[in-house]
């Protein structure tokens, strides 16, 4: 365990598995190496650090990070600067083992323990009983407050409470993110069965290694055919799929929230798909995933009511002026635009001046995508400075080229902004950061990190005479 994780308090989980390359499928299971507690090196406590555990054979290692958001910028140059290797360089080494075959036929012979025999004590017995006893409205209720797999493990008392815990209402929303690691083709038949009414379901992860993408998949559309006309919010975060399960996405009638962050589509070819059944969508992320231009475009045209839209760092080539003439055209209610990276290195000329059309924009992310030329910028601000008047959160980080002069019409007429992003502007002076703290009565975070050119004394004076104003340096 490197000592730097442990001190900047990142690692939440790490676990290791053995995987086969060929195919990507996992032997055996995966093994929880290390755990922290969130609060144990706030608290002090160093009784609560823990140490790495030693498990053999291992070439995969996946670490879950703590979702604070600072914390995990950290962690990104710790992880680093460990010198771990990529996936690909732990496999081949292990092949060429000798035992690497014998360990495979080792692991399907160990023999089962037997069964032990529970002893009750009396005390118990009577609490037991009068727990079976319970009628079934109240179980129904208890059954209701309970997690999946608390819900998983009352199936397993008697016929009774299965034949209960069977009951799809108690399958609403369900989140298996955090069982990515337990999901296979067995758990996943055994709880199709059960989402008949499922409004909210997220399966980040879920066919990780453990699943083949066909096995997934298939479990996946079964899934989405059963609660077609129930189903509001579907994450499918960092998982395959395929064009069957994409266009048994599409044919959900009452899809408000479609999340395909990192999502790999297994089908190259765009051919048709129908989205017009997507009228009530209202957010979209469909960040670093592998989503073709064809695609993205269909959703849009199909989505009137849309109102998040997230693709930063799309794998693919996007045309900016495509995508906001669509917008302009089909989703004119947007109030949330990221694109961060999106259209680096991009000819975008004077295409973002169609964000005026966009008047009710609150959020606009457009990180690393500064337009083109030296007045570009200027003229794209300009245009959101005057029509969008409900803008409570811009992101410029990393223009270049961005001046005091064409920032001015944002730090003077965009009353209701409260977090302005700068981060890494080189050509920010000071006069922006005391302006925007004058100007804007609604600011409460602007970051101006990597910004040179403002001084620290004015830093000083904004802290000290604008108190409510948290500056990031």
């Amino acid at each position: 365990m490197h000592p730097s994780w442990e001190e900047a308090n990142v690692v939440v989980r790490i676990w290791g598995a053995r995987i086969n390359c060929t195919n990507g499928i996992i032997f055996g299971k995966w093994h929880l190496l290390y755990t922290t507690s969130a609060h144990s090196k706030e608290e002090g406590d160093p009784s609560k650090s823990n140490y790495m555990e030693n498990y053999e054979i291992i070439n995969t290692m996946r670490v879950e990070f703590n979702k604070n958001f600072s914390i995990y910028l950290r962690t990104l140059y710790k992880i680093l600067s460990t010198e771990i290797h990529e996936k690909f360089h732990l496999f081949h080494p292990l092949e060429k083992l000798s035992f690497y075959s014998e360990i495979q036929t080792m692991t399907h012979n160990v023999p089962v323990p037997e069964r032990r025999e529970l002893k009750v004590e009396k005390s118990n017995v009577r609490n037991f009983t009068e727990t079976m006893l319970l009628p079934s409205e109240l179980l129904h209720d208890i059954f209701d407050r309970l997690d999946l797999r608390s819900l998983s493990r009352c199936a397993q008392v008697n016929k009774r409470w299965n034949l209960i815990a069977k009951d799809p209402y108690f399958y609403r929303d369900v989140d298996l993110k955090m069982y990515w690691n337990k999901m296979n083709g067995t758990s996943l038949r055994q709880l199709k069965e059960k989402l008949h009414i499922v409004r909210k379901l997220d399966m980040t992860s879920c066919n990780e290694y453990l699943l083949q993408d066909i096995e997934f998949n298939d479990s996946v559309a079964s899934i989405l055919d059963r609660a077609r006309d129930s189903l509001t919010h579907l994450c499918l975060n960092h998982i395959r799929l395929t064009k069957h399960t994409m266009r048994r996405i599409l044919e959900c009638p009452n899809l408000k929230e479609l999340r395909l962050r990192n999502t790999r589509f297994c089908f190259f070819e765009d051919g048709p798909l129908s989205c017009n059944r997507l009228t009530g969508l209202k957010t979209l992320d469909v960040s670093l995933s592998y989503i073709t231009e064809y695609l993205f475009i269909e959703i849009l045209k199909n989505s009137p009511n849309l109102e998040h839209l997230a693709f930063d760092c799309c794998r693919y080539r996007m045309d900016p002026e495509l995508i906001l003439r669509t917008l302009r055209n089909h989703s004119r209610k947007l109030k949330s635009w990221s694109s961060s990276v999106t259209f680096h290195n991009q000819d975008t000329s004077l295409i973002y001046e169609e964000f005026g059309q966009l008047i009710h924009l609150e959020h606009v992310n457009l990180t690393f995508c500064e337009p083109t030329g030296p007045a570009y910028g200027g003229n794209c601000l300009k245009t959101i400075a005057k029509n969008c008047y409900n803008l409570k959160r811009l992101e410029l980080a990393r223009w270049d080229h961005l001046t005091d002069e064409q920032l001015l019409p944002i730090v003077t007429q965009c009353k209701e902004l409260s977090n302005l992003n700068l981060m890494k502007t080189p050509k920010i002076t000071s006069l922006t950061l005391l302006r925007a703290c004058e100007n804007l009565p609604n600011l409460r975070e602007i970051c101006i990190a990597g910004c040179s050119e403002i001084s620290d004394k004015m830093v000083e004076y904004c802290i000290e005479k604008f108190p409510k104003v948290n500056i990031v340096r």
